[in-house]
C-alpha cells in the first residue's frame, strides 16, 4: 500500500511540475513575442524552477533513504542538531527556497506597484522604436493600438518621407485609436503574475508532501 501511495505521489507530483513547467514556457514565449521588458534571465530562471526542483528532491530523497538503510549511518551519533542522512535533503531544500524567493521578488516588483511600470516599458519601447525593430509592430498588431502613450507617440509606421508621426492612426483609424501602454503593461503584469506563481506552486510542492520520505528515512535510525 505504501508503494502505491508512492506511486501516486510521483505521478501528482509530475502533473503538478508539468503544469507550472507548462505556465513558465508560455511567460517565456509571451515575453519575447510581445517584446515585455522583463529580462531574459529571469523568465528562463522560471521555466527552470519546476524540473530542477523534481529531479533535485527525488534525488536527494532517494539519497536519504540510502543513507538510512547503511550500517554505518545507523550508527551515526545522534548528537547532532540535524541528523547526517538529512543534511542532502536540508540543504536542497534551502538552495531550493532561495531560488523561489528570488523568483517571486523580481516577478513581484514586474506587478506593482502598477505607476512605477511604465517607466521599464517607455524605456523599452523608446529603444525598439529608435532601432526601427520588429517588436512595435508585433506590439501594435497584437493589442490593436498605435503608438506608446497616444496614436502619435513614437508609433509604427516609423516616420520617413513618406510617414508622418500619425501614419498609423491614418493607416487605421478609429480601429487603433489608442496607444499601446494600457494593454502591454497589463500583459507585462499577466506574465509577471505566472511567474509568481509559478515560484509559489514549487513552494507549495515542497511543502506539501516530497520531503515526507526523507523523514520517513529518519525514523529508521531511532
Amino acid at each position: 500500500m505504501a508503494l502505491k501511495r508512492r506511486q501516486i505521489a510521483i505521478i501528482l507530483s509530475v502533473a503538478w511540475l508539468g503544469l507550472l513547467t507548462i505556465l513558465a514556457a508560455y511567460a517565456l514565449h509571451s515575453t519575447n513575442t510581445h517584446s515585455l521588458p522583463i529580462p531574459n534571465a529571469l523568465s528562463a530562471l522560471t521555466l527552470a524552477l519546476p524540473p530542477i526542483a523534481g529531479i533535485t528532491i527525488e534525488t536527494t530523497n532517494a539519497l536519504t533513504t540510502a543513507l538510512a538503510s547503511s550500517p554505518k549511518h545507523r550508527r551515526s551519533e545522534a548528537t547532532s542538531t540535524i541528523p547526517p542522512i538529512l543534511l542532502p535533503s536540508t540543504l536542497t531544500v534551502a538552495l531550493l527556497l532561495t531560488y523561489e524567493t528570488v523568483i517571486a521578488t523580481l516577478a513581484g516588483t514586474r506587478i506593482t506597484p502598477i505607476d512605477g511600470l511604465g517607466c521599464n516599458l517607455q524605456e523599452k519601447w523608446t529603444d525598439m522604436w529608435r532601432g526601427k525593430e520588429e517588436g512595435v509592430r508585433r506590439i501594435q498588431d497584437a493589442f490593436r493600438c498605435c503608438g506608446f502613450r497616444t496614436g502619435r507617440d513614437m508609433a509604427w509606421p516609423f516616420p520617413d518621407a513618406q510617414h508622418g508621426a500619425d501614419a498609423c492612426v491614418v493607416r487605421y483609424g478609429a480601429e487603433r485609436a489608442s496607444g499601446c501602454l494600457e494593454g502591454w503593461r497589463g500583459e507585462e503584469r499577466k506574465v509577471a503574475g505566472m511567474m509568481l506563481f509559478v515560484a509559489l506552486g514549487v513552494f507549495v510542492w515542497m511543502v506539501s508532501g516530497p520531503s515526507i520520505p526523507a523523514l520517513h528515512a529518519v525514523e529508521k535510525l531511532t
